[in-house]
């Protein structure tokens, strides 16, 4: 059986002849997001890495899309972190107040979300953007900081459950379940890869 179009995507920014459900990919990402929530939480695990410079200043975009014009002193404070963060990286694509959006409507307006990319956003509304054509997945604050380090994303987790037992399905036992298991499997597959950041960036 053939790929999907979302498979072709992922093996081919993975750089693998083909990719199935459960497989677990390192591929390179071609536009990056963050909104005026995300951003900040990014931004702070993207500092603790110690690494110098985003991976490609011209492939990430923040769009300040919720807290502007800011309501409160905090609302503020959380907007002034990826300002400044902005200024410090020299990043073109910025959106702030008077100049932004909605975040998923504005990216594709200017043209940022293209058929065939990975469009990796900290926004769960992210995958909208796969109406496009692209493969557009939301992602946590601290995956998008390692991208915005290394310029690649690692993807993904497929978890199958068979029982007869119709408890085993709820939410909180299945997620008891799967988390039991990336726990005993995870340290292991990440010894087995880890590397110094700036030997990932010289791939």
């Amino acid at each position: 059986m053939g790929m999907t179009m979302t498979e072709k995507i992922l093996a081919f920014h993975a750089g693998r002849p083909e990719v199935r459900p459960g497989d677990l990919i390192d591929c390179t990402v071609d536009f990056l997001f963050a909104n005026d929530i995300t951003a900040p939480l990014a931004i702070k695990e993207f500092e603790k890495m110690g690494v110098g410079q985003v991976f490609d200043p011209d492939r990430l975009a923040f769009v300040f899309d919720h807290y502007v014009p800011n309501k409160d002193i905090a609302s503020a404070q959380q907007c002034k972190i990826t300002r400044d963060f902005v200024a410090a990286h020299h990043l073109p694509h910025f959106y702030d107040v008077g100049r932004s959006g909605i975040a998923h409507v504005l990216l594709a307006e200017l043209g940022y979300v293209v058929p065939g990319d990975v469009f990796v956003g900290a926004d769960s509304h992210t995958c909208n953007h796969g109406a496009l054509g692209a493969f557009s997945t939301g992602v946590g604050s601290s995956d998008l900081a390692a991208a915005m380090a290394l310029g690649r994303w690692l993807a993904s987790f497929l978890f199958g459950v068979a029982s007869t037992d119709p408890a085993t399905y709820a939410g909180i036992a299945l997620v008891i379940a799967c988390v039991s298991l990336l726990a005993c499997w995870l340290p292991a597959w990440r010894a087995s890869r880890i590397q110094p950041i700036s030997a990932l960036r010289q791939e």
